[in-house]
């Protein structure tokens, strides 16, 4: 019986990395690239990501107002604001003034004990 356990909880267990984890799989599809459906992404306001749960996948548009400190940005849709973190490898070339129009796409890191943000790992210039 015990080694029916055992070998049912390695199947799990396996089954369950091979499939990437639960968000890692989604954040491995973004950095890899490949196709996905729009109608599962839609842009949402500030303020709802600021209200959304923890590893939440969200896409804003709006304006990078100021840089805050290396790698963190003030982003606003112009009725709310958000700290936005994009890493220097993000950027990929581009160049974003307080008057350009983006879109940015990343993952809530809403901490209780810290301010809410968004992890970008993509940011467009909107025209």
């Amino acid at each position: 019986m015990k080694k029916v356990i055992l070998s049912l909880a390695l199947a799990c267990a396996t089954a369950f990395a091979a499939n990437g984890g639960f968000a890692g799989a989604e954040q491995n599809h973004a950095q890899k690239g490949g196709f996905v459906d729009n109608a599962k992404i839609s842009v949402m306001s500030v303020k709802e990501a600021l209200n959304a749960r923890d590893d939440t996948r969200a896409v804003l548009r709006g304006k990078i107002v100021r840089e805050i400190k290396h790698e963190k940005y003030e982003f606003t849709d112009g009725k709310s604001r958000i700290l936005a973190e994009i890493d220097d490898k993000i950027w990929q070339g581009l160049v974003v003034t307080p008057n350009d129009f983006v879109e940015i796409e990343g993952y809530i890191d809403n901490d209780p004990f810290e301010r809410t943000e968004i992890e970008v790992y993509r940011i467009i210039k909107l025209k």
